[in-house]
């Protein structure tokens, strides 16, 4: 019995050894601010990428794969949690005004009780590892080596001069101190950030492959966020990819990024892991409205065309809008063992479907929590439907709802204040609006989109956002666009409000006008004068009934109002 109990045990350790040899090695390269025409496997020749273009054409390739925002901190925070950020307050980038000694909000950034990749892997035995921009988080109990990291070297802020860095955290935090773990190093000029990050991820490979565990590697490039800086050496590459130097000079900032990834993938070659080993290339949003190397002037009613340098690739819209410009982004995934190359996946995907899926490459999903993506892999290999039938994206008053192909927004920039309604199996550009044409497609999309935002949190450091659904009041996509810039204001006062008493027909109570006040001047760090507040109340309310109704809320207070 002895000897069975034995052989028995031993077979199950084999088992285990062959479980654990199983799991893949896991490397998430994230660009910066690199638009859906700045790469060339889409088509694109005035680009230099074969790197990238190699690693989609080695796996599978995205046509229309989104992030969960379009800036930085928070694309960043759904891409590594798996959830909408906006669950957890962090819509928006993290406030690290004051650091280090002084912070306003120390704890901004993803919060502890939310867990991160690094950490569910690190459950799984995983060696981990961050190069490159962090801007999750300031404070030491947010930084990576907090996170579930083993290694870091980068820098925490959202963005950095490429060629130096001081010994001191002074008035210019482009130029902070890199990390390497939780110490700041030493000042250092005459480097360049993208061939330093490309080494130090060539070297982590390197070293990780030798240990006796899986590895994953995150690799957040600043490239191709400004500033504009990009050696000689990469410029003479590009010079003559168009007649545009701008566009070249450009081109030049993603040929070093496009190295070092090539570097990455030789480094997986020469220690023999690169078919286990999950190879993810993505960008956290899209192009940039009109930058330029001569800082050109930004167009906020500009809806399409591209700048000098980014390029949308014919989307509409930019970072920072909830057009397709701003969230939809170039993806493609490689894993040899698993997935066949040279493919193409046309359904929506999104950011957060990265970590359920390599959850499920590495041993399943974690029990603790809901995630709000889906594993890639069964639709990669053939399961029929969609990942997603709805998707929504929400960043300060921006917001947009993917239904199957229709898509409903609202954005604060481009050419129009309507609540905008598309098609995007026939309009994928967003060029011809549906809302009037279609009132009760546009009504349930909006309701959809408010039935999810309406439950989420404010933001501690940020707030919330000026136009969400706060009461039992119901907007009307069709009034609100019959006056959309008296609407949008309307709409904002009304939906601030805090948790006052309801109002059973439409209007502002004065109670409930008062609270919301109080909290945005708390907010703010402002004073709050209850009976100043009372009087420009009582000026606007011409019925005297104690309740603004919405032509009351949006006319203009007589000048004479504030007279005691």
């Amino acid at each position: 019995m002895k000897s069975i109990t034995t052989t028995i045990a031993g077979l199950l350790l084999s088992l285990s050894v062959i479980g654990a040899d199983a799991r893949p090695n896991v490397i998430i390269i994230y660009s910066d601010d690199q638009g859906w025409g700045d790469v060339g496997y889409h088509g694109f020749k005035d680009i230099m990428t074969p790197n990238i273009d190699r690693l989609a054409t080695g796996g599978t390739w995205f046509s229309q794969a989104y992030v969960t925002a379009s800036v930085c901190g928070p694309s960043r925070s759904g891409l590594l949690t798996g959830i909408y950020q906006q669950r957890f307050g962090c819509g928006e980038n993290p406030n690290i005004a004051g650091f280090p000694d002084k912070m306003k909000f120390p704890l901004a950034g993803v919060p502890r009780s939310r867990r991160m990749l690094s950490e569910m892997l690190k459950e799984r035995g995983y060696y981990s590892g961050h190069i490159g921009k962090w801007h999750l988080g300031a404070d030491r109990s947010l930084r990576p080596l907090a996170r579930g990291f083993d290694e870091f070297f980068g820098f925490i802020n959202g963005s950095h001069d490429y060629t130096r860095w001081d010994g001191e955290f002074g008035r210019n935090k482009g130029q902070w101190p890199l990390w390497r773990g939780d110490a700041p190093l030493p000042a250092r000029e005459n480097v360049y950030l993208t061939d330093l990050f490309s080494d130090e991820a060539a070297s982590f490979v390197e070293r990780a492959a030798d240990r006796e565990q899986p590895f994953f590697l995150y690799l957040a490039y600043n490239a191709v966020h400004h500033p504009w800086q990009v050696p000689d050496s990469y410029l003479e590459r590009t010079k003559d990819l168009s007649d545009n130097a701008e566009r070249n000079f450009f081109a030049a900032m993603i040929l070093a990024m496009d190295d070092g990834i090539g570097r990455v993938q030789q480094a997986l070659k020469k220690k023999g892991v690169a078919d286990s080993t999950i190879l993810i290339f993505m960008s956290d949003n899209g192009t940039p409205r009109g930058q330029g190397l001569t800082h050109s002037r930004k167009k906020p009613d500009q809806d399409w065309g591209d700048g000098p340098m980014s390029k949308t690739g014919g989307l509409r819209g930019f970072k920072g809008d909830t057009y397709e410009g701003g969230i939809r982004v170039p993806l493609c995934i490689s894993w040899p063992e698993k997935i066949k190359p040279g493919s193409h996946y046309a359904l929506p995907v999104s950011a957060l479907d990265i970590v359920p899926t390599i959850l499920a490459a590495s041993g399943g999903r974690p029990n603790e929590q809901t995630l709000d993506g889906v594993d890639l892999l069964p639709y990669l290999n053939g399961k029929p439907g969609r990942p997603h039938e709805t998707l929504y994206w929400r960043r300060d008053n921006d917001y947009a709802i993917r239904y199957g192909d229709w898509k409903l927004q609202w954005n604060d920039a481009g050419s129009t204040r309507n609540i905008t309604l598309f098609n995007l199996a026939d309009d994928p550009h967003e060029r011809h609006d549906l809302a009037a044409a279609m009132p009760e497609k546009a009504q349930a999309m909006q309701d959809l989109f408010d039935a999810w935002d309406s439950a989420l949190p404010d933001n501690e450091w940020w707030g919330g956002a000026g136009n969400r659904k706060r009461s039992r009041i119901d907007l009307s996509v069709a009034e609100f666009n019959a006056r959309p810039d008296k609407g949008h204001f309307y709409r904002k006062i009304r939906r601030r409000s805090s948790a006052a008493p309801v109002p059973s027909e439409p209007g502002i109570p004065l109670e409930q006008r008062l609270q919301w006040v109080k909290a945005e001047r708390k907010r703010a760090g402002k004073p709050y004068n209850e009976a100043q507040e009372i009087r420009f109340f009582n000026a606007k309310d011409n019925n005297k009934d104690g309740v603004w109704s919405p032509e009351e809320a949006e006319a203009e207070a007589p000048k004479d109002w504030n007279k005691k």
